[in-house]
């Protein structure tokens, strides 16, 4: 059989830079505004939304470009593809934030993270608040925060693309 799709890196780098572009910008409205330490549902559903948004009308501009046609394959390329190159903009840029423009960011995550910690946990005993202490301080260093980010980019594209390319697939049917 013939494959007569469309090159799917325009799309990729399209919908993927609009996410790495949106990302930022949230991420200095967040920062600007003295939010960074914050952890609430609202950012990331935020950010959640923004990737959804941009792999859907990734998916549906290929599928509209490529004569009406997108199989599942071609949804799990783009859908990933545009949640990972997102995903390392946004990366560069907290890389960016971390070492060049504020280097104390980590430590006020880390400190609010403690303080969360020690108002949350009045029937801990110190053993055990150390041991949560230990964890915030593991999770918080640049190295796992990048990875953890690459695996969350790879899980959304993974699932969104799933779930959209289950929603707007569409094969060819072979001439005989």
């Amino acid at each position: 059989m013939e494959n007569n799709s469309i090159s799917i890196k325009k799309y990729i780098l399209k919908y993927g830079i609009l996410i790495g572009i949106a990302s930022i910008v949230f991420s200095i409205i967040i920062y600007s505004t003295d939010n960074y330490t914050k952890q609430n549902l609202l950012f990331p559903s935020i950010v959640f939304s923004i990737t959804l948004c941009a792999i859907m009308v990734g998916l549906i501009d290929y599928k509209k470009n490529n004569e009406g046609f997108i199989v599942l394959k071609q949804t799990f390329k783009i859908g990933i593809g545009i949640s990972l190159l997102g995903g390392l903009i946004a990366i560069l840029w907290k890389i960016l934030l971390i070492h060049i423009i504020d280097p104390g960011v980590i430590d006020m995550i880390k400190e609010s993270n403690f303080k969360r910690i020690v108002e949350k946990s009045t029937d801990l005993t110190q053993e055990n608040l150390n041991q949560q202490i230990a964890i915030v301080n593991e999770y918080t260093s640049p190295f796992v925060m990048i990875w953890t980010a690459l695996a969350e980019d790879l899980f959304v594209g993974f699932l969104v693309s799933l779930i959209g390319g289950l929603i707007v697939r569409k094969k060819r049917i072979p001439l005989k």
